[in-house]
C-alpha cells in the first residue's frame, strides 16, 4: 500500500513541477490519461482527470505544496529541442527527494515524463526509482464529470472539493485516499 502512496505522490511531484517554469505550456482543457509504470508498479496505473484552466493551476500548485505534507522547490528547469527538462527537491516524510524529468512532446495532445528519482534516506524502502508517465488528451470530459474530477478504476474523485462525485465539497479526506489506494491495489 504503502508503494502506490509513493507512487501517487511522485506523479503529482514530477509532472506537475513543470508549471513553476514560467513559461511552460498549460495544459489544454478537457479529458487526459495518465499511464505510470515503474519497477515498483509493473502492472502500472491508468488515472483520467478532467481539468480547465483553472483546476489544472490549483492541481499543480497544491502539487508542489504537498498540502503541507511536501515541502518542493524546482531546482532547475530549461526548453529542450523535444519539450523540457528539469530537477526538483522535495521533503517528504523524513527524506529528501530528487527528481530528474525529462519531459517530451507536446501539452495539448500528448506528452511523456521519464522520472529519475533519488531518495534520501530510503523512503518506503526505495533508494531510487525510474518511472514513465504517459499523457495523452482525449477530448472533452466524460458526461457528468466535472473539471477536478479523477478516476481511478472507476472511483471518481474531486481534487478540488474532494469527496466522491456528487458528495459533498470537502477537502479529499484520508478516507478517501485509503480508497482510491485500493482501488489501484486491484489493478496488481
Amino acid at each position: 500500500m504503502l508503494r502506490y502512496k509513493l507512487l501517487i505522490a511522485l506523479t503529482g511531484i514530477s509532472s506537475l513541477a513543470l508549471a513553476q517554469a514560467a513559461d511552460f505550456p498549460k495544459r489544454k482543457p478537457g479529458l487526459w490519461e495518465m499511464k505510470m509504470e515503474s519497477a515498483q508498479m509493473p502492472s502500472g496505473m491508468t488515472t483520467l482527470q478532467c481539468i480547465d484552466e483553472a483546476t489544472d493551476e490549483d492541481m499543480q500548485k497544491k502539487a508542489m505544496a504537498g498540502d503541507g505534507k511536501a515541502d518542493c522547490k524546482l531546482s532547475s528547469s530549461k526548453k529542450t529541442a523535444t519539450g523540457w527538462e528539469y530537477d526538483s527537491v522535495c521533503k517528504s516524510e523524513g527524506s529528501t527527494i530528487t527528481s530528474h524529468v525529462v519531459m517530451s512532446g507536446d501539452t495539448q495532445q500528448a506528452y511523456q515524463l521519464v522520472m529519475d528519482t533519488r531518495f534520501d534516506p530510503p523512503l518506503m524502502g526505495n533508494r531510487q526509482m525510474r518511472s514513465v508517465m504517459k499523457v495523452k488528451h482525449l477530448g472533452a470530459c466524460k458526461p457528468g464529470m466535472k473539471p477536478g474530477d479523477m478516476s481511478v478504476n472507476g472511483m471518481v474523485l474531486n481534487t478540488q472539493g474532494g469527496g466522491k462525485k456528487g458528495g459533498a465539497k470537502t477537502p479529499m479526506s484520508e478516507e478517501d485516499i485509503k480508497k482510491m489506494i485500493e482501488e489501484l491495489q486491484k489493478t496488481k
